[in-house]
């Protein structure tokens, strides 16, 4: 399917999820992830900084800062970069209205276990489609080396999307129904 296609249906899926649903699959994934044997593996764990209507991501950082090294995306014109914080309060709503770091400590690809990664949809081969700008995929493809995590809730599968060449599958992705 045409990953314009699909994101359009996406954001409409997620407009009409009940509060309950979302409240529900959102700690469904919270448990899974910070009980996740990666997860618990990793010392340097990079994690999106979620939007309203994505799998919320706030807890899941809260908990790991207690127990692990975190680092967040920063967009710098068409790259994203890593940024150690060290509370919530290190954030700051920047490009595209996504809470941005405000620290200085830039993380190294080579230097993050884990990276947990947004979505608006996923296949059965583990590829994701994004908001259209490719920065999680330029930043696989420059040195990242470690896990690649996505975060989604079951709604979010499509039987196949249309991929580019530039495209790159995650590790694993989480839902509220299982691990895959």
């Amino acid at each position: 399917m045409d990953k314009h296609v699909i994101r359009h249906i996406m954001k409409e899926k997620r407009l009409i999820i009940s509060r309950e649903t979302f409240s529900y699959g959102n700690q469904q994934i919270f448990q899974k992830v910070i009980n996740h044997p990666i997860v618990q593996s990793s010392t340097t764990i990079g994690c999106y900084v979620s939007l309203p209507q994505e799998v919320q991501t706030t807890q899941i950082i809260s908990e790991l800062l207690k127990s692990h090294r975190v680092c967040v995306p920063k967009v710098k014109g068409s790259h994203m970069c890593f940024y150690e914080i060290h509370s919530l309060d290190d954030l700051k709503e920047g490009c595209f209205h996504v809470l941005e770091p405000i620290t200085s400590t830039l993380i190294d690809a080579c230097d993050i276990d884990l990276m947990i990664v947004p979505m608006l949809a996923y296949d059965q081969k583990k590829f994701r489609v994004g908001y259209g700008k490719g920065y999680y995929d330029k930043y696989f493809a420059n040195g990242y080396k470690g896990y690649k995590l996505g975060l989604a809730f079951s709604f979010q599968y499509v039987e196949k999307i249309d991929t580019a060449d530039n495209d790159i599958a995650l590790d694993e992705i989480v839902t509220e129904e299982k691990c895959q």
